[in-house]
């Protein structure tokens, strides 16, 4: 199967040489592979998307770990304030890109068409959201490992108390978003509604579920409403796995019931929605 390129306003989608294919799982994948390639070259072209996925966070919390300091402090769990936000961050870049990011880019794409031509062209519905999925965890990871860099740099983690639950954590936190995503993003209308829904749900979340104010100075209300958001839940796994202690609630169980919810919303928007 061969890959043709069109104007880089409405990307490059597969030849008809797909659909001969289609049926077999090895070109199935191999076709996903391609396609999923293709849609990461196109997105590192959109300066403003990558800004606001990597720059906004990784700006974000090298002030807030300088602002609250270095030393041991009570009204975070008894962890260092920097420690706390760098950790704590990674969940914050997860949620940029399932809730902003992704849907934005899955939106646009649909909204030009181009899911459109991908689909006559033999590659089926199936493949097109693995492809949204392939993408989401590529950003997701990319932009996970500048925020460690940066803040670890800046001002030193130590290590993960448990790195297998760190990994299992960033996995289901990881996994969570990029259903939220590709739900969002196949089941608004266009990009701006994309990327108005997405701030509106990202900017609450991030300031309750963990990346804003610590749990300790939140008001009852507040904390009833943190303890819904599945950000606060997975940045509570990765702080309790990576430092020991956490104030943050730290549910797996509500992280993956958002999952399997925000899957099963994707599969359904994507059957009503060829392109």
């Amino acid at each position: 199967m061969t890959l043709t390129t069109t104007t880089p306003d409405t990307a490059a989608t597969p030849t008809t040489a797909a659909t001969a294919s289609a049926g077999r799982p090895l070109d199935g994948l191999r076709t996903t592979a391609r396609v999923a390639a293709l849609e990461l070259r196109l997105f590192v072209r959109e300066p403003v998307m990558l800004v606001g996925l990597v720059a906004f966070p990784a700006v974000t919390v090298l002030v807030l770990a300088g602002v609250f300091g270095t030393s041991p402090d009570p009204e975070f769990a008894g962890v260092r304030p920097s420690e706390h936000y760098v950790v704590g961050y990674v969940g914050v870049v997860l949620a940029h890109m399932g809730l902003v990011a992704l849907p934005v880019h899955v939106a646009s794409r649909r909204e030009q068409g181009v899911i459109r031509r991908y689909r006559a062209s033999g590659v089926s519905g199936a493949s097109m959201l693995a492809c949204h999925a392939v993408v989401g965890v590529a950003l997701g990871v990319a932009a996970g490992a500048i925020v460690l860099a940066a803040g670890g740099a800046a001002y030193g983690l130590p290590r993960p108390e448990d790195p297998w639950a760190v990994v299992g954590w960033a996995g289901a936190g990881l996994g969570c978003f990029v259903a939220l995503g590709i739900a969002l993003g196949t089941l608004l209308p266009g990009s701006r509604a994309a990327n108005a829904v997405g701030n509106l749900l990202f900017v609450p979340m991030f300031l309750l579920g963990g990346g804003g104010p610590p749990r300790d100075v939140m008001t009852g209300p507040m904390q009833a409403i943190s303890d819904a958001l599945p950000l606060s839940h997975v940045i509570g796994g990765l702080r309790m796995s990576w430092l020991g202690a956490t104030d943050d609630p730290r549910a797996l169980w509500w992280t993956m019931a958002v999952t399997a919810a925000a899957v099963a919303l994707a599969f359904r928007s994507a059957r009503r929605r060829v392109g």
